[in-house]
């Protein structure tokens, strides 16, 4: 029996008495018809409300929402998909439960009943949802594991007001937020504004595993972490047993992936995480359907994703996109983002998200691989970075190597930087010292990193920069990224190696196993024998960034131009003209790729500036 999911836009409000409630959640919503444009439901008491739109997957005639238990005082609406929906339904029937749907969503009323906030541990999936019970007079709020579906919430006194994007909540803002310095500087440094921070002023993102709830009485907020991924080093471990764990664990979370009553397709890189998930989802689907895209004036993976699809018998379906693509999509970016992302694949991920949706309304991808498995060249300086010495001779041999003067100085760099080599190697954007060239130092700017560097847990710099990964650029760029482009097309993205089960399981793999050989993703290539073609498997890791350096140098040079020169920019607003012009000679600039990544970046804030401020 399939799981009954769907993937949504909440939102709702709780605390304060609202007359016209379902007005107010209406509103909210209407600004999220694209994660759901398939039904419309809006349920509210006299001091709460609850709302969701449908993008209907499974169960299309019964899974509507917001769902009641039988006494009609528990109500919950569900952005996401809980894959073990079967296994819950089927225990609390057995229990005298009564549900009156086949889909997920309604489980969550009876679990709530059961055992209130913990029941979040129970569930298997990707989520962000809400519990209103009327009898305790509580709002209840929850996300994922590892934050795929997002949750942003305000307070207005004592009503505290909740949505999936942050345009659903601007819907029921008395006065229009003002930008958050410190949120934006983290924006300048990292390309994303990160998890605990936000773009906007008052406005925060419940953290990935995170519950929060409100006694509606009281107005008392209470927020708490319900799981942790515990990096726990098992060097007892042997590379064989890993190799075959691999393949189960994420041949299951595949498996699961593919429930579905609507069209199913994949996206596929010719890279191994998308490679090892076509190859597997083709042992359970017939007439898959992969897509890929070729980014015009690169080398590309085109050929190795045609090998791919052909070992794994599947039909593969290639579009091109050329910097004309990108440059006509910068406003779109503005919108659909909106806190601002300057991830250039995001470019690329929207166009072959809209594509898909002609074909589909699920899609397979291969995020987390990279981030779970060491598939990251940094992964390997960072081993390198423990070896005895290596602060002194580490610089000196990455200026003898044979690698661009750029990547050679930000080797370096890393090495000098102990274990805060990930602002080094990781994917800044602008220094510090630049951030505070621009909007004036904050010390807030790298507190989310410094925050994990803290957190108790193995200390090896490899691993170190695992958990960064994990914790910082898998939740505040990749997932954004797939999740606001994908829904933006009103397509259901769903990731396999980010099925937690999977990532408990090779937490506690060593990082000298992960890259045996001095090879990124060992384990991962091993298990690709008989599933992947050779030259896959041998390939090094490719970006999925589009050519920057080219775009901004030709077809992208007006809009480098207009940023530097306009007098009426938005961004001189917040930043001095001065300080921008600097900018014009990015292309002369020693690091010049991260140069052009940094002037992306400013080019997608005064794009966002544009449309929401």
């Amino acid at each position: 029996m399939p799981t009954g999911d769907d993937m949504c836009g909440i939102a709702g409000f709780a605390g304060g008495r609202e007359e016209r409630g379902s007005d107010l959640v209406g509103r909210m919503l209407a600004a999220l018809v694209h994660r759901g444009p398939d039904a419309v439901g809006v349920r509210t008491g006299e001091t709460w409300g609850l709302g969701a739109r449908r993008l209907a997957i499974i169960d299309l005639v019964t899974g509507d929402q917001p769902v009641s238990n039988e006494r009609g005082d528990i109500h919950a609406v569900l952005n996401g998909e809980i894959y073990n929906y079967v296994e819950l339904r089927a225990e609390l029937l057995a229990r005298g439960h009564r549900l009156r749907s086949t889909g997920d969503t309604e489980v969550l009323v009876h679990l709530w009943e059961e055992s209130g906030p913990d029941m979040v541990g129970r569930l298997r999936g990707m989520f962000a949802l809400a519990v209103a019970d009327e009898r305790s007079r509580t709002l209840f709020l929850a996300r994922d594991r590892v934050g795929k579906k997002p949750l942003y919430w305000t307070r207005q006194g004592r009503k505290l007001l909740f949505a999936s994007e942050l345009k659903g909540l601007r819907e029921a803002l008395s006065a229009r937020p003002e930008v958050d310095l410190d949120g934006l500087a983290a924006y300048l440094a990292f390309g994303f504004v990160p998890e605990g921070q936000c773009i906007l002023r008052g406005i925060a993102k419940l953290p990935p595993a995170h519950w929060l709830s409100l006694d509606m009485l009281t107005g008392e907020v209470r927020q708490r972490r319900y799981w942790r991924l515990d990096l726990a080093p098992d060097e007892s471990i042997c590379f064989t047993d890993a190799v075959q764990e691999v393949v189960a664990l994420l041949d299951e979370a595949v498996r699961l992936r593919l429930r579905s009553d609507v069209p199913l397709a994949v996206f596929l890189s010719g890279g191994l995480d998308s490679g090892m998930v076509t190859a597997l989802a083709a042992r359970h689907r017939e007439g898959l359907r992969a897509i890929t895209v070729r980014l015009a004036g690169t080398a590309g993976e085109t050929a190795l994703a045609r090998a791919t699809a052909e070992r794994a018998g599947v039909d593969l379906e290639e579009m091109t996109i050329d910097a004309a693509d990108g440059l006509a999509l910068l406003p779109r970016l503005a919108e659909v983002f909106d806190e601002p992302l300057a991830d250039s694949s995001a470019i690329p991920t929207m166009l072959i998200a809209v594509r898909a949706r002609e074909r589909a309304t699920v899609v397979l991808n291969g995020d987390g691989g990279d981030e779970a498995l060491a598939g990251y060249r940094r992964f390997l300086a960072a081993r390198v970075s423990a070896w005895p010495g290596a602060g002194w001779w580490g610089p000196r041999l990455a200026a003898l190597l044979p690698v661009a003067r750029d990547t050679a100085d930000r080797l370096a760099r890393g090495f000098r930087a102990g274990d805060r080599s990930y602002l080094a190697w990781g994917p800044t954007k602008l220094t510090t010292d630049e951030v505070g060239d621009l909007v004036g130092p904050r010390p807030a700017t790298t507190s989310a990193v410094d925050a994990i560097l803290q957190a108790p847990g193995p200390t090896a710099p490899a691993d170190l920069l695992r958990r960064l990964d994990l914790e910082f650029f898998l939740p505040g760029d990749l997932l954004v990224k797939m999740d606001r482009a994908t829904m933006a097309a009103s397509l259901e993205a769903r990731s396999p190696f980010l099925d937690h089960v999977l990532l408990e399981r090779v937490a506690r793999y060593p990082s000298g196993l992960l890259l045996r050989g001095f090879r990124t993703k060992s384990v991962l290539r091993a298990a690709g024998v008989g599933l992947l073609p050779p030259e896959v498997r041998r390939a090094p890791k490719r970006g999925f960034e589009v050519p920057l350096e080219a775009w901004l140098s030709g077809a992208w040079a007006g809009e480098v131009k207009a940023l530097v020169d306009d007098p009426g920019s938005r961004l001189r607003r917040l930043v001095p003209g001065s300080k921008l012009a600097r900018w014009a000679g990015w292309s002369r600039m020693p690091d010049r790729r991260r140069a052009a990544r940094a002037v992306f970046t400013l080019l997608t804030l005064e794009h966002w500036l544009r449309r929401w401020t």
